[in-house]
């Protein structure tokens, strides 16, 4: 990374600095301890309670995918939202408690929402009866409109018949026969002779032989006074056994179309409520219903004890004098070393190579990253420094290209992941 020169001499001054406050810091809290040693036991103490350290499980730790602040008067309120695939392990959500804003947030409540997904494809069943006729409008009414469908791999719906897909056809033939009939007239026949009759006919494209003959007389001579008749008429019958194939039923086939769909399990939703208490509230004024009742007098022994100890007070002034230099000096040294130490690491791929280092604040808040190689890089700001500047907007540049974000801080180390050929910078939580 770029650095200038009045940057080194600052950090110069700062060593020196650092090592003037060490000495310092040594030397007030030697004085301190053999104040404290002189004091004995006369003074009351108060020992910081120490928190136990959470035990770690193993679980890996998930990143809120949404974090707010509510505040509602003098009441305050956090709520961390957590979405967890079907493999993590809610037990990993974080409970215990934090500081933010000089407010110590506790876990009031966590809740569970289960989300699912649904897949929807279209299908086509087709379905098959039998019928004992190819009428269309029949076997229209044997059909139901809808169809209740489940597939063997989980989807279902409901599918709806389609009339135009409606076809009929035989399901088989069997071998029959039949009589085919027909009947000539052959009149003006000068006798009747069965002779004269054709044998066979040909009706329709098929042949008939004659089965028999009915005479008539047509017309009568009068011969010796009496009618004889001289021609006649005849009535021929025909017949002939047919051959034919006789349809034994039909099949008719049906298609039902529509959508189905299929819900399979989703996300899990947790939301965690965190409800803050204000650790150093302002003082409440006193009112006059609430004046102190003035002291009591004190015992003989509560006399004696006081005079034992007032002969300690005349160092009490040193001590406390001493006590702010020291403090002075600590603080020195803790702001030379903030002042010197870089704050932000850069990576490359995925937070796995540690690339550079560099330093930003509020006056300086561009990451140059212009000497790197690559197109993406994973930058992670350290817990201090994210707080400083909790929304606050960084600039990380690199060559001719400039991505800007806004810090949301959230109690840790800060993460963003720049994509300077996707042109996009956001936050890893």
């Amino acid at each position: 990374m770029k650095r200038h020169l009045p940057r080194l001499r600052a950090r110069l001054l700062a060593c020196a600095t650092f090592s003037a406050c060490t000495m310092l810091l040594l030397c007030g809290l030697t004085a301190h301890a053999a104040s404290a040693a002189d004091s004995g036991s006369g003074g009351n103490g108060s020992q910081s309670p120490v928190a136990n350290p959470q035990l770690s499980t193993g679980t890996e730790t998930p990143y809120p995918a949404d974090v707010q602040t509510i505040i509602n008067g003098d009441t305050r309120q956090i709520v961390k939202t957590y979405t967890l695939t079907a493999g993590q392990d809610p037990a990993g959500i974080p409970r215990g408690s934090f500081t933010r804003d000089g407010w110590r947030y506790t876990l009031a409540d966590i809740t569970e929402r289960r989300t699912s997904n649904t897949d929807a494809r279209s299908h086509t069943e087709t379905v098959e009866i039998s019928t004992d006729t190819n009428d269309l409008n029949e076997i229209i009414k044997l059909l139901e409109p809808t169809m209740n469908y489940q597939s063997g791999d989980g989807f279902s719906g409901t599918l709806a018949l389609s009339i135009t897909s409606v076809n009929c056809e035989a399901a088989g033939y069997r071998s029959s026969s039949y009589d085919a009939t027909a009947t000539r007239e052959y009149p003006h026949l000068s006798t009747a002779d069965t002779s004269l009759i054709p044998k066979t006919i040909t009706d329709n494209g098929r042949t008939l032989t004659l089965d028999g003959v009915t005479w008539e007389a047509q017309n009568y001579t009068n011969v010796d006074y009496e009618d004889i008749p001289d021609s006649y008429r005849a009535v021929a019958s025909y017949t002939a056994n047919i051959p034919i194939s006789v349809v034994t039923g039909y099949i008719t086939t049906a298609e039902y179309t529509g959508e189905i769909a299929k819900s399979t399990a989703g996300d899990t939703v947790y939301t965690a409520y965190f409800e803050g208490t204000e650790i150093n509230p302002a003082p409440r004024p006193v009112q006059a219903s609430e004046t102190p009742a003035p002291p009591e007098p004190a015992t003989p022994e509560e006399a004696a004890t006081e005079e034992t100890h007032g002969r300690g007070r005349n160092a009490l002034p040193i001590l406390l004098i001493v006590t702010g230099l020291t403090g002075l000096a600590a603080a020195a040294a803790v702001a030379a070393y903030f002042f010197m130490r870089r704050n932000v690491k850069i990576f490359r791929d995925g937070f796995r190579v540690l690339t550079a280092k560099d330093k930003i604040n509020a006056r300086n808040n561009v990451i140059d990253l212009s000497p790197l190689d690559g197109e993406r890089f994973g930058i992670e700001i350290d817990k201090f420094t994210a707080k400083s500047l909790n929304g606050h907007t960084v600039e990380v540049r690199h060559g001719t290209g400039s991505l800007k974000h806004r810090i949301a801080y959230e109690g840790n180390a800060y993460r963003i992941e720049a994509d300077f050929d996707a042109g996009t910078i956001q936050a890893i939580y």
